[in-house]
């Protein structure tokens, strides 16, 4: 199997660029995607995390991890920052290159847009990884997730209004975003079941505990969960056999 992939989008953005004169740019833009998803590639082997597929896209690029949903939040957040971290580390880097000063400002354009662009909350883009994270430092892990999918429906729609909503490059971008959002609601039940079935297969080791009434639907991350029943204390272990042993 292919580790590193090409949208299609991306092969018609470079050959519209190309037939109007701007491969220059294309090329440009290319380089500043790769340069962010080498950002995520760094992070993830730090954490010691398998690749699965890399696929780029005109606006960056989408790096599929075999990692557990129960990752760290501040690990989250540090694989989802990388390409960022990575493109602002690139202003310093176009700083010295032999180019041109018209070369220089278009890279630097080009590369703040796509930092700006990745950090928008709509999925499957960084902001959203990002954001969903750090909800889960807040809210369960379902409430997170139900959050993170409202934000980018909103988000798609404020991004075709803001934008030449006739353009039909931003039609392609928006079907995309519609597709994964969507892939995120279908597969919700998918999620959380794998989420709790981690959770009942492995020790982790939670960063903080916490105890209340309700049920498996209060978990969070990087929280080992005790429950308030007819005046016991119950452990998410004991509610997780209950769920799984049946």
């Amino acid at each position: 199997m292919k580790i590193i992939k090409v949208n299609f989008l991306t092969i018609y953005f470079l050959l519209l660029l190309f037939f109007c004169g701007y491969l220059k740019i294309g090329l440009i833009i290319f380089l500043i995607v790769v340069i962010h998803e080498i950002g995520h590639v760094f992070f993830i082997k730090l954490f010691k995390y398998k690749i699965l597929d890399i696929t780029i896209y005109p606006f960056g690029g989408v790096t599929r991890v075999f990692k557990d949903i129960n990752t760290p939040v501040k690990r989250e957040v540090l694989i989802a920052s990388g390409g960022i971290l990575f493109q602002l580390l690139l202003f310093i880097i176009i700083h010295f290159l032999p180019v041109s000063p018209l070369t220089k400002n278009l890279m630097y354009k080009y590369n703040l847009s796509i930092i700006f662009f990745n950090m928008l909350p709509i999925i499957p883009l960084d902001g959203s990884i990002i954001l969903q994270a750090l909800l889960n430092k807040l809210f369960s892990f379902k409430t997170s997730y139900y959050i993170s999918f409202f934000v980018s429906c909103l988000g798609i729609v404020f991004y075709l209004l803001s934008n030449y909503w006739l353009s039909l490059n931003n039609y392609l971008i928006v079907t995309l975003f519609v597709l994964k959002t969507y892939y995120a609601y279908k597969n919700y039940n998918y999620i959380f079941n794998k989420f709790l079935l981690e959770r009942y297969l492995n020790k982790y080791e939670f960063k903080y505990i916490s105890t209340k009434e309700g049920n498996l639907d209060i978990l969070k991350l990087d929280t080992y969960q005790y429950f308030k029943e007819n005046e016991k204390i119950v452990g998410e272990n004991k509610k997780l056999q209950e769920r799984f042993d049946k």
